[in-house]
């Protein structure tokens, strides 16, 4: 059958379809297996990866022409591929060092270089202007993927659901010429292997534990973590506490423990329900988290991260009659709720208590009345997500215009009690930088008077209130100190066993951190990684990240990365030509050379920056990840497609639309932002989807378009060179980004479209 046959086309339009939707859906599943065996930060693969297998086939098919029964086999192989390194993922775990990341990267890239090939193959068979409509297809596909991978992932176990996945381009083999027979087999195998079930277990987590040693009583996947149960705490027998003063009493207390992806872990207290005696539960004042409960008791409390219902009991300890819990894991609060609603007094539902599902700055934009207390104690779950590994869940609650948020939503006598580790991250330094910052630009003068530094072991709070603290309240806080065995670290003098002390760092700024080379500018929403505070731009030592926590080591690995992807996409990209000694060339081919990879690299330093940046705007990861690149691909499908039925001449005419219209949505997000961001989710999200579905649509245009002016001829390698480009702008993105900021990439993105706007001009090759 021959490609212009119209039965041909429809078959392939549907198979390319399955295997790109079969794509996009494996690589957001698999950042949430990553984040739970490995570090967050190499969860960031996953994109990179995907570009990779997707465009270096194009070097294999530029270099020698595929036979016609490539196609069927690399579907078959490629959906069989999906569910073995599922499993390989797992069984490697953390259980190699750091050879873990380079063994799970080469099982990963199995599936993505055959489903990619798969992909690059369904494009070669389509000839001049039909490639807009196989493009299309392709892109309708992914888009579709986006739209229907969270509800699989909130009613399907992660493994379970990812594997299975692996049916969709079993079924497009047959399509494009595959036997039933072998369809039908390797369609058999996929099943029974998921029913099987074993190879899909967790076993080792980053947390470098083995779970089938634990006592493990419940486990769930949700699309925002992998929630597990276990039948004890840390803290042994013992009450558990993040940073107890040195008077602590040993309190028995039966605890249960919640794990997020393996790392980030809260106790679940047993709790009979009845609020008019809570005396049991006094030893939660000996935990630096509660100190600014007893400096200035509080009525009406916001609780930002409610997990395990911790710090929603101190609440209720400290006779608080009006508490909003805040989660932003709807897993977290449905099974306290449901299996633990017995042994935790069904906490969130407890007299008083309101549990609201929502990222906290989101609840906090839309709430009304004022707050005594808003408490933020310790909320890092290192959970990667579907919008690039560094967009942690809470990256957006430690920015200066998040604090100034909270200080607008205190009562006049109101208080934010922050929590962060002290040695880990340096975190607890940043903060004070940050929350002086926020003050300022409050229109405080003198920012010092409104907060107070309170350390216990590992963790120090920063307490902040919207007025100065008054003498009653210092004295309050220094017999609270004396009282639970705190160290009152501000107001107070230097102390030269704590170097850096905090003194020091408030009369002079951050310049003693400066030696370490820490980065320790307060984030904003346009640089919002408070966690690393290492620069990714400069040098550090390991010795030292290492000391100070996975967080600093986050930017060690994000260079590491650049560099090591670099490599690998110029091995795999043009090592081959060079060995060769040949290049495709004819007509034009310099010129479109440079088209498609000023798109390649221009269209992830669109997607990656706004994706991040819609993260705060829509409310939650995991939604805006769906909500961004769904809308992102459904406008560049329908783009692509539309742009088969154009001519090359209004195309051409036309292209300045593109880069015009980025530049007015970079420009109008801020406003945009803050205008809109009280409004319901289910608003926010249309926005989200009518304003990046029209910018889609354009971008669609570009891929399609440029094969009609630059020809067939050098098809594969305009496809390989693409995404070459853009597997290498995916990394870069970040990097860039952590050091200028979202906004100045999303405009390199601008320039890179207009650059190809200006390449594209002239007649077709």
């Amino acid at each position: 059958m021959q490609p212009q046959d119209p039965a041909f086309r429809s078959r392939h339009l549907l198979a390319i379809a399955l295997a790109s939707f079969a794509v996009l859906f494996f690589q957001i599943a698999i950042t949430r297996v990553l984040s739970v065996v490995l570090w967050y930060h190499w969860a960031f693969l996953s994109i990179s990866l995907a570009m990779l297998g997707l465009g270096a086939p194009g070097v294999w098919f530029a270099l020698r022409r595929p036979g016609p029964r490539l196609l069927p086999t690399t579907l078959l192989l490629g959906g069989l591929a999906i569910p073995g390194a599922v499993a390989a993922v797992l069984a490697i775990g953390n259980g190699f060092g750091a050879w873990s990341i380079v063994l799970c990267l080469l099982c990963l890239l199995v599936p993505m270089l055959l489903l990619g090939a798969a992909v690059c193959l369904l494009l070669l068979f389509a000839p001049g202007a039909s490639v807009g409509r196989m493009y299309g297809a392709d892109l309708l596909g992914a888009a579709l993927a986006s739209a229907l991978v969270l509800p699989a992932l909130m009613n399907v176990p992660t493994p379970q659901a990812t594997a299975l996945v692996g049916l969709l381009p079993i079924g497009a083999a047959l399509l494009v010429g595959g036997t039933s027979l072998r369809v039908a087999i390797a369609a058999a195998l996929l099943i029974a292997f998921v029913a099987w079930g074993e190879p899909l277990r967790v076993r080792r987590t980053k947390g470098d534990y083995d779970e089938t040693t634990l006592p493990l009583i419940h486990e769930r996947w949700t699309p925002t973590a992998r929630l597990t149960f276990f039948d004890r705490a840390f803290g042994g027998q013992a009450g558990f506490g993040w940073g107890f003063g040195t008077k602590a009493p040993k309190v028995p207390v039966h605890q249960y423990w919640m794990e997020q992806d393996g790392s980030a872990g809260t106790p679940i207290t047993q709790f009979d329900g009845d609020v008019q005696d809570l005396s049991e539960f006094d030893y939660l004042f000996y935990d630096v988290t509660s100190v600014a409960y007893q400096v200035t008791p509080p009525r009406r409390v916001a609780v930002i991260g409610g997990g395990g219902g911790r710090d929603v009991l101190t609440a209720l300890c400290a006779k608080a009659s009006h508490i909003d819990a805040v989660e932003l894991n709807p897993g977290v609060v449905e099974t306290i709720s449901t299996q633990f609603k017995a042994f935790a007094g069904d906490i969130y539902h407890a007299p008083g208590v309101h549990a609201t599902v929502s990222e906290g700055r989101s609840f906090l934009t839309r709430a009304t009345g004022n707050y005594d207390l808003i408490q933020i104690s310790l909320i890092d779950s290192w959970a990667a997500t579907a919008a690039g590994a560094y967009t942690l869940a809470e990256n957006n609650l430690y920015t200066v215009e998040a604090y100034k948020l909270y200080l607008e939503r205190l009562a006049p006598g109101g208080v934010i009690s922050t929590s962060r580790w002290i040695i880990t991250g340096m975190e607890l330094y940043r903060l004070l930088f940050l929350t002086e910052q926020a003050l300022r630009e409050s229109g405080v003068t003198d920012p010092h008077a409104h907060m107070l530094v309170v350390r216990g072991g590992q963790v120090g709070t920063v307490v902040v209130g919207k007025a100065p603290f008054t003498a009653e309240q210092h004295a309050r806080a220094k017999a609270v100190c004396e009282e639970r065995g705190f160290d009152l670290l501000w107001p107070g003098e230097a102390k030269a066993a704590m170097p850096p002390d905090v003194p020091t760092l408030l009369k002079s700024g951050p310049g003693p951190l400066l030696q370490y080379g820490l980065y320790m500018e307060p984030p904003t929403d346009d640089r919002p990684f408070f966690f690393q505070s290492l620069p990714v731009l400069g040098w550090f030592d390991t010795e030292f990240a290492r000391q100070i926590g996975a967080n600093a080591m986050s930017v060690r690995a994000l260079q590491l990365l650049v560099l090591t992807l670099g490599g690998v996409t110029l091995a795999l990209f043009f090592l081959p030509f060079t060995l060769r000694r040949w290049l495709p060339g004819g007509p034009g081919f310099w010129r479109g050379s440079g088209y498609f990879a000023a798109i390649g690299i221009a269209f992830m330093l669109i997607e990656i920056p706004w994706l991040q940046r819609f993260v705060l705007y829509v409310g939650h990861p995991s939604v805006a990840a769906a909500a961004v690149i769904g809308s992102l691909l459904l406008g560049a499908g329908v783009g692509s497609l539309r742009s088969a039925t154009r001519g090359l001449e209004r195309q051409q005419r036309l292209w300045w639309l593109t880069p015009l219209c980025l530049a007015a949505l970079n420009l109008a997000l801020p406003t945009l932002f803050a205008a809109t961001l009280g409004y319901p989710e289910a608003a926010r999200i249309a926005i989200t989807a009518v304003l990046l579905a029209g910018v889609g649509y354009l971008l669609g245009q570009f891929f399609p378009t440029g094969m009609q002016r630059f020809g067939d001829a050098n098809k594969a390698w305009y496809w390989a060179l693409n995404g070459a480009c853009g597997v290498l702008a995916s990394v870069c993105s970040l990097a860039l980004a952590m050091a200028f900021g979202f906004t100045a990439v999303a405009w390199v993105g601008v320039a890179g479209y207009l650059l190809a706007g200006i390449l594209l001009r002239g007649h077709r090759a």
